[in-house]
């Protein structure tokens, strides 16, 4: 009786911990190209970042000493920059509502930060964007948030 329980519970043991593992492994190996996608963006490959942050799978966004890395994949294209910490002038969120305009309620179809440049064109890197595949908001306000902070720290 005691070596079928032990094998019955061996069993159920590894159904539960088995995809857990898997999951796991997959989202760090993901995480992990990523970062080497953002870190072939960066002029000094051998720097490391300060700090990086990635969601949907789709977006990622990193710091390094002198420079500020960021990709992100919407439905039809790839974005990619790279931005001179020097560069920037004022760095602010954005949050777009149904109507068009900046809200700041729950109302949010996109989210992005609005860097403001000392000499050429600003930017908006978008964070989160309603779409078909992306249509509810999750971390993304935390992390505009805390990157705001961030760079407007450096700058």
């Amino acid at each position: 009786m005691d070596i079928t329980n032990t094998i019955l519970g061996a069993v159920l043991f590894s159904f539960i911990i088995g995809p857990i593992y898997i999951i796991n492994k997959n989202v760090k190996k993901k995480k992990s190209q990523a970062l080497k996608a953002l870190n072939e963006l960066s002029a000094d490959k051998n720097d490391k970042f300060i700090e990086a942050d990635f969601w949907n799978n789709d977006f990622g966004i990193g710091l390094k000493s002198e420079e500020l890395c960021f990709i992100g994949k919407y439905e039809d294209s790839v974005f990619k920059d790279v931005i001179r910490m020097k560069e920037i002038k004022k760095c602010t969120i954005v949050k777009i509502g149904k109507s068009g305009v900046p809200k700041e309620t729950h109302d949010i179809v996109k989210l992005s930060l609005h860097l403001e440049f000392k000499t050429q064109k600003d930017i908006y890197l978008v964070f989160f964007e309603t779409s078909s595949t992306h249509f509810i908001i999750g971390e993304e306000v935390r992390l505009a948030n805390k990157w705001q902070q961030l760079i407007s720290s450096k700058i």
